[in-house]
């Protein structure tokens, strides 16, 4: 792209004033209502009682797009098979997931990296004739500003999510008249204005400036991003533009209609893969001399596994607790293999292919026996009963458990005696009194889950001793294995309260606190569990609350 002297660095200044502004506009409402530790301090869900409908909200929050946001809304806007954003500095987690916008800061880096990406975007959309003419079907070295009008217009209204006014796009027509002065051609201008729609604050951000309810634009783009992770397509814009997100049944219709798009599988890799927290497994270190049969291949069929099998919940009316039991999973033939199922694939299986099979003759079954969680909560070279009952109590139940003192040592890989199991050299050490706070209740969990090995194979043994897989609850609820504790907790409420915890904490992208927050998430949790506490049911309800649908501002 030719460089423009008088514009050249000024979209970058541009754009750092004009995103200052902007955090400064919004970011002034952020703030808490209400008291309570982080994450609501609590994981309970009202006693059993009717949970009343919240009258207040929470404050709005700033959230620019991450780098997964930003990557899928230029493919969407450009047809750009470039990833930019995978050069950007890795995005901060609030609450587990890098949606919350008091995580989601902006450091020059990021200006720096907005300013080469959307060059470089243009420059890849002006190499390539058919998507160029998509976005500039007119002649715009002949036609002018008539057509630098139209297609600013038409581009930013996509870019922005939102109809652009008359006075934005005589701002966008200035790199025309720059590129004008200074002898270069309308396309030459037109290309740095095309740039600046995608530096400006209000392509980055998703900006919600309305003092009370969201209006159309604003909900289509807090809509799309929660369940696609992308821009908005042409059908909810137009469903914006004509108010029909602002009607309960307008809203829903939106929802059904996405979560049926296969863009919603989307949804698998940014919002339960960090939920259950396998979404990073091929960065998990597995020790090659103990797990031999480990390959990234393998780990990759694990993350399509527990993929497959939350996608049928989400397109199910089951409720929430039936992924808890369920006896079936999605293998293909390495997979298979792995798990020692021997139930052959139906004809017309290709190899590679997942088939779902049956899990009930294979000691397996639900979440909590998903290759990929059970993997990433070992350790290199073996299980770890303290990852495996942290990962319950936080991710499932949302409850709270401090970090380890920093003085106190690990357990060692190999006990002092040579039949010693795991679990007999961590009951030794969690009899420290600066360990059994804490391990008293996230280990007997873990120990229940002690049947499957650290890269979540089915075992009896550990080591010459049979595995003892007893545990217990911190109410002093025992049970047997992994079944058991998964029948255990499918009638847990806390199960389906924690999901829409996370679900909220994701989609409005706040780190959910203090007496607000906990009442919304008990109150939808209630109205999802009435309607049959299916997935669907929890992502409808909380979308069409007025906790998604509203901000207070201070």
């Amino acid at each position: 792209m030719a460089p423009l002297r008088a514009w050249g660095r000024a979209s970058l200044v541009t754009a750092l004033v004009l995103v200052g502004a902007c955090t400064a506009k919004l970011g002034e409402t952020d703030g808490t209502t209400g008291s309570g530790g982080p994450n609501g301090g609590g994981s309970h869900v009202g006693g059993g009682g009717v949970v009343e409908k919240p009258t207040s909200f929470s404050p709005a929050v700033m959230r620019r797009l991450n780098r997964v946001e930003y990557n899928n809304t230029v493919r969407d806007l450009l047809g750009t098979e470039l990833r930019p954003a995978d050069a950007f500095p890795v995005d901060d987690l609030g609450g587990g997931f890098p949606t919350v916008g008091s995580s989601l800061s902006l450091s020059p880096a990021y200006v720096i990296n907005y300013e080469a990406s959307a060059h470089a975007l243009i420059d890849d959309l002006f190499s390539s004739e058919t998507r160029w003419a998509q976005h500039v079907p007119c002649a715009i070295d002949t036609e002018g500003d008539a057509c630098a009008t139209s297609v600013l217009r038409e581009f930013a209204r996509k870019a922005w999510r939102r109809p652009v006014t008359d006075d934005e796009v005589t701002s966008l027509l200035h790199p025309l008249r720059v590129a004008e002065a200074e002898g270069f051609t309308p396309t030459d201008g037109l290309r740095h204005a095309l740039a600046a729609v995608l530096l400006s604050p209000y392509f980055i951000f998703k900006v919600e400036v309305s003092p009370d309810q969201l209006d159309g634009y604003e909900l289509a783009t807090r809509l799309s991003y929660s369940l696609w992770g992308t821009m908005p397509d042409e059908a909810l814009l137009q469903a914006a533009a004509a108010g029909e997100l602002l009607e309960d049944d307008g809203l829903a219709a939106q929802v059904d209609r996405m979560l049926a798009d296969d863009r919603a599988k989307a949804f698998l890799d940014n919002f339960a893969a960090r939920w259950l927290d396998y979404h990073d497994l091929e960065k998990h270190e597995v020790n090659a001399d103990v797990f031999a049969e480990f390959t990234p291949e393998l780990g990759e069929a694990m993350k399509q596994e527990a993929n497959r099998f939350i996608y049928d919940a989400l397109i199910s009316d089951a409720p929430v607790s039936d992924m808890l039991t369920a006896q079936h999973t999605y293998v293909n033939e390495q997979l298979a293999a792995h798990y020692g199922i021997t139930e052959p694939p139906p004809a017309g299986v290709t190899p590679g292919e997942f088939w779902r099979v049956d899990t009930s003759a294979a000691n397996r079954g639900g979440l909590l026996t998903l290759g990929a969680l059970l993997t990433h909560t070992s350790l290199t070279s073996r299980t770890s009963p303290v990852k495996r009952g942290d990962f319950v109590l936080k991710h499932l139940l949302c409850g709270e458990i401090p970090p380890p003192p920093p003085e106190v040592e690990g357990i060692p890989d190999s006990g002092a005696a040579a039949n010693e199991t795991l679990r007999e050299r961590m009951e030794r050490h969690s009899s420290d009194p600066a360990c059994s706070g804490c391990h008293k209740v996230m280990d007997p969990i873990g120990f229940g889950l002690e049947n499957f090995d650290g890269i979540g194979r089915f075992r009896t043994h550990d080591g010459a001793k049979e595995v003892d897989a007893t545990g217990t609850l911190p109410d002093e609820v025992h049970f047997e294995g992994a079944l058991e504790l998964a029948a255990i907790l499918s009638t847990d409420e806390r199960f389906p309260f924690c999901l829409t915890k996370h679900f909220m904490t994701y989609s409005i992208g706040r780190v959910l606190k203090g007496n607000v927050d906990e009442a919304w998430a008990q109150y939808l949790t209630q109205q999802a569990v009435a309607e049959g506490g299916s997935l669907r049911s929890i992502i409808k309800n909380v979308i069409l609350s007025e906790a998604f649908r509203r901000r207070a501002v201070e």
